[in-house]
């Protein structure tokens, strides 16, 4: 797994059609979505590579004895068939993702 890594700020904000430009740039096919405050997804896992930008908001994800919190400009890789749950934040969350075969 790999630990969030700044990407993409520009004075202090992500800009989420950038980071889409960034992934389609590595030829995947980014879908942008959002979660309320305190939003939890239950653990679960997907069968392709992960790639998921945070762009506005935050969210934790929790996998195994490992916690990941995210903010704006940070980006998780999960490789496939890791198992994780995640949680939003207080003001909720927006991200980009997109997946890879794994």
């Amino acid at each position: 797994m790999v630990r969030p890594a700044p990407v993409i700020v520009s004075n202090g904000v992500v800009v989420p059609a950038e980071a889409e430009t960034v992934l389609r740039g590595q030829g995947l096919d980014p879908q942008r979505w959002s979660a309320g405050p305190d939003a939890w997804f239950a653990a679960h896992a997907h069968p392709e590579h992960k790639i998921l930008v945070c762009v506005a908001g935050e969210i934790t994800f929790f996998g195994g004895d490992e916690r990941w919190p995210m903010a704006p400009g940070d980006r998780l890789d999960l490789p496939a068939g890791t198992r994780h749950e995640a949680s939003a934040g207080p003001a909720g969350v927006t991200c980009v993702e997109a997946f890879r075969a794994g």
